[in-house]
């Protein structure tokens, strides 16, 4: 299972009973996982592409906060 399919089934599971800062946690916990991810495999991604990255996860930090905004 790739890590998009774990993100899909968490949200998947929680669309009926979650509450929005549940859903707004679910978001912030994924966005960290794919940031680390980014962050371990960086050597592999071409330069642009993670500069851009990094610009959208900066934007996202914003509206989905996760480890990084608890650390502020």
């Amino acid at each position: 299972m790739g890590i998009f399919d774990k993100i899909k089934d968490m949200f998947g599971q929680a669309k009926d009973t979650a509450s929005p800062d549940d859903v707004k946690d679910m978001a912030g916990k994924a966005k960290d996982t794919v940031d680390g991810v980014v962050d371990q495999h960086g050597d592999k991604i071409p330069d642009n592409v993670e500069k851009t990255y990094d610009k959208v996860s900066d934007a996202a930090e914003k509206v989905i906060p996760g480890d990084d905004a608890a650390a502020e």
